[in-house]
Parts: structure tokens; C-alpha cells; sequence
């Protein structure tokens, strides 16, 4: 069993998105596929190494490029083109000539299918439509050489636009195999599809990522001593700083449409907080980008530091280290209490159980709280202002040992369950061609053959 994984980058500087590629390989791995192919946008192709469980394992990269010098065969206006005519003229010939002039097409037609999951929450205009717009192109390719496209775990929606969401209908309606990754998800994705297929509920995968702790905890100002000794008297709260929602957006003007004015209520939150822990608070990027980048977490949390009293700065430490998106988990795994505005910040954090609060943007962030039994830890910055946001904050900071013990189980079963679902995933794959047309019988009863794992979440 051959799998094709699209829609998760393989070198960036968001740990969230590296977290569900990795966490994809691994579990296809363990589900029993023999070779993983990604399908990306990069500037060549390679091969990446992923670890899974003790084993390193290669995977091959076949890329697309947007950059006018790109090799012809590699430009992602060939390869659609190339695609077209492809499914178009059904001719042996012609296939073979487009396939060894293109290899992403060559890739596409060496693995058994092929799923997408738009860096977890891309399957939405909510980033902008030119977001929405490449990850279509690339995923409509497949659907030309493969005939359909598997929708891995992940959030579907919201539409601003009534063309994008047209687009969404119409990938979703090929797809032999829909997941959601929260509830909300499934009954928009369903919506859309209708009664053509049933869409299916599942943990997010980044709930199977390994946490590797690093051999070396980097912070400003290093930590002195004994590292262990320090944090078994008083674990840290750990603190990740979202650049994105600190500069408003790729627009730096609310672009998510908050009431919590997210720049001031983060020195607020901290002075409270540090008011109550007898410990530290460690601020945790999750996204590394250029100090001027409205993406990047560590200037964020620099600045967030500068903007408190100088007596508190003494208590608090920024993580310094670039971890890969395994240590940083590990790194996170050291907190007693978390709270974070990435949400694969957030899911590193609940999956290790810790007690963990969502500072929200968007409503992805209930549904993946809901998963694992603690939705009402999420604050939505959309419709709490400062001081409601910090207030609850803190009533959570007081219960967090009440919800420990229950969120390390219903972390332990998510892990399980997507065990479970991408192996008979890979299963049904296997038994019923998922690279088969859009409307074919097979493709229309695989769901069905899964549903009794997915769907209980």
C-alpha cells in the first residue's frame, strides 16, 4: 500500500502544520502502508526523513513550484494543465508521454490513493481565497489522475465567499472518504455532500505526534542548576504568544473579528497568573518567521515580556530553542498549565494531558477541546473582552487538577482511536480501489466500512 499525503509543508517555520505531517506518516506507517509520497509546494524535490516510533523512515517529495524560473515540469500551471488533459483524452499514449514529462502525474499514478488535509484548517477562505485557491489546484490535479481524493482529518469552513463554497462542494462530492476532526466540521462537510456519503469523526493527528524531549531546554535566561530539580518543585505555565492574532491578521487589522484586544489582554493575563503560581511562566513560540513577519511567535513573545512590570520579568522565561515540532511538544510537556492561541500549541499540550486553555479565534478550537472532554476550556476571543477573558482564565487555572487524571485517558483513547481508523483506512483502501472515479460504487461504500471506527471520535 502506496499513500499520497498532500497539504502539509515539510519545512516551515509553523510547528502545527510540521506537527500533521509528521504525525500522517507515522500513522500510515503503523497502519501498515509500505511507502508515503508527499505532494507539496516546494522548490525541488527530495527525500525527507520522519521518525516513527524508533525507526527513521524516508519519505519521497514530489513538488510543484509557483515561481516563474521553475522547471516547466515542475510549475503548478503545467502540472493542472497536464492533469486536465489527462482525465480529458483517455488515450495510452498521450498518458504515458504527460507522465514522463511530469512527475508529479508519475508520483500520482504509483500510489494507491491519495489524501489531502489542507494544513488542517485551510479547507475554509477564513486565511484569505488565494489560500483557498492553491490548495484547490493542487488537490483538483489529483482528482484528474486519480478520479478522487481522500479528505483526511480536519476542519471544513466556515465560507465567506459563495464560490468558495461551491469549489468545497465540488472536491468534497469527489472524495471517497471524508473526516472531520470536530462535530461542527462534520455537519458542514455534510452539508455540502448531502446524502451522497456519510462524513466521518476523528481526533485531530496531532494527537499521535511523539514528544521527544531535547537534550537541552534553551530559554532567556537560561535555566541554572539542576533543570529537573527546578521544574519538579514548581512546573511552569507555559504561555504560547499567536503572532498572528497579536498583529491583527495578514492584514493587521482584526482580520478574525475579535472583541479581546489579544495585545493587551496577554500582560494582563500574565500579572494575574503569576499572582497565583508560586512558579515560572515559559512564553512558547509555535510559529518561528522573521521579527517583521505578522507570523512570528518569538518576537510576539519578546514584546509581550517588554509590555510587563520589570519585578515580573524575573519569573518569566521565553523559549529560545528552534525545536523541531516533536521536542517543542516535549518541551510544552514540561508545563503544569498551558495556554495557547496556536492550536497545535494546544494540542500538544492536551494530548500529553496537560490541563490546557484555548484562547480562540476561530471555532476549530471547540471542536478539537471537545474531542478530549474539556470544550469549555476554550475562551473565544471573537466574543470575550479582556477582563471576561482573564477572569476565566483563572477560574480554569484553579481547576486544573480536577481535569488532569480525565484528560490523560481521553488523550490515551484519541491515540487509539486514530490507531484504529488508519488502519482500516489504509484497510479499506486496499480492498475497494479509493483511486476509482468520483462515482463509482466502490468509492461510495468505503466510507461505510469505516464509519464504525471513526465515528465515535
Amino acid at each position: 500500500m502506496r499513500v499520497g499525503i498532500l497539504g502539509t509543508p515539510v519545512s516551515s517555520g509553523n510547528r502545527g502544520v510540521m506537527a500533521l505531517g509528521a504525525s500522517l506518516v507515522s500513522l500510515c506507517f503503523r497502519a501498515g502502508a509500505t511507502d508515503v509520497v508527499m505532494f507539496v509546494g516546494h522548490h525541488q524535490p527530495c527525500d525527507v526523513t520522519f521518525r516513527v516510533g524508533d525507526e527513521l523512515r524516508n519519505v519521497r517529495v514530489v513538488n510543484y513550484r509557483l515561481s516563474p524560473r521553475a522547471r516547466l515540469q515542475e510549475h503548478l500551471a503545467w502540472i493542472l494543465c497536464a492533469s486536465l488533459l489527462y482525465r480529458a483524452v483517455p488515450w495510452p499514449p498521450l498518458r504515458r508521454w504527460l507522465s514522463r514529462h511530469t512527475p508529479w502525474i508519475a508520483a500520482l499514478e504509483e500510489v494507491d490513493f491519495a489524501g489531502d488535509i489542507r494544513g488542517g484548517d485551510s479547507f475554509s477562505d477564513i486565511y484569505g481565497w488565494r489560500r483557498f485557491l492553491l490548495g484547490f489546484a493542487a488537490a483538483w490535479t489529483v482528482i484528474c489522475i486519480k478520479g478522487g481524493l481522500v479528505q483526511f482529518p480536519q476542519t471544513y469552513g466556515p465560507y465567506g465567499r459563495c464560490w468558495v463554497r461551491v469549489l468545497a462542494r465540488w472536491l468534497l462530492r469527489r472524495a471517497p472518504v471524508i473526516v472531520a476532526r470536530d462535530r461542527e466540521s462534520q455537519r458542514v462537510a455534510q452539508n455540502l455532500v448531502g446524502n451522497t456519503r456519510r462524513v466521518l469523526l476523528s481526533p485531530d493527528v496531532a494527537f499521535a505526534l511523539e514528544a521527544r524531549r531535547p537534550d537541552r531546554i534553551e530559554l532567556d535566561p537560561p535555566l541554572p542548576g539542576n533543570v529537573g530539580g527546578i521544574l519538579g518543585s514548581s512546573p511552569p505555565i507555559g504561555l504560547n504568544v499567536n503572532g498572528l492574532m497579536y498583529n491583527g491578521g495578514y492584514t493587521r487589522a482584526n482580520m478574525f473579528g475579535l472583541r479581546l484586544d489579544y495585545r493587551a489582554f496577554l500582560p494582563r493575563l500574565v500579572e494575574a497568573l503569576l499572582r497565583e503560581h508560586p512558579g515560572e511562566l515559559w512564553l512558547v513560540p509555535h510559529t518561528y518567521a522573521p521579527a517583521e513577519s505578522v507570523e512570528s511567535d518569538p518576537e510576539a513573545c519578546r514584546l509581550v515580556r517588554d509590555a510587563l512590570p520589570e519585578p515580573l520579568r524575573g519569573r518569566i522565561r521565553l523559549v529560545t530553542g528552534r525545536y523541531d515540532c516533536q521536542e517543542l511538544k516535549g518541551v510544552i510537556g514540561l508545563c503544569d498549565f498551558f495556554i495557547g492561541s496556536r492550536m497545535h500549541a494546544c494540542i500538544a499540550a492536551l494530548s500529553q494531558g496537560v490541563p490546557t486553555v484555548g484562547v480562540a479565534y476561530s471555532r476549530k478550537f471547540e471542536g478539537v477541546f471537545e474531542s478530549v472532554g474539556v470544550r469549555d476550556w476554550v475562551v473565544d476571543g471573537r466574543t470575550a473582552n479582556d477582563r471576561e477573558a482573564v477572569d476565566r482564565v483563572l477560574r480554569l487555572y484553579r481547576r486544573r487538577n480536577e481535569v488532569r487524571a480525565p484528560l490523560q485517558t481521553a488523550a490515551a483513547h484519541a491515540r487509539q482511536e486514530l490507531d484504529r481508523i488508519f488502519r482500516d483506512l489504509l484497510r479499506v483502501a486496499a480492498g475497494h480501489g479509493l483511486e476509482g472515479g468520483s462515482e463509482a460504487e466502490s468509492t461510495r461504500s468505503a466510507p461505510a466500512a469505516i464509519a464504525g471506527r471513526a465515528g465515535r471520535g
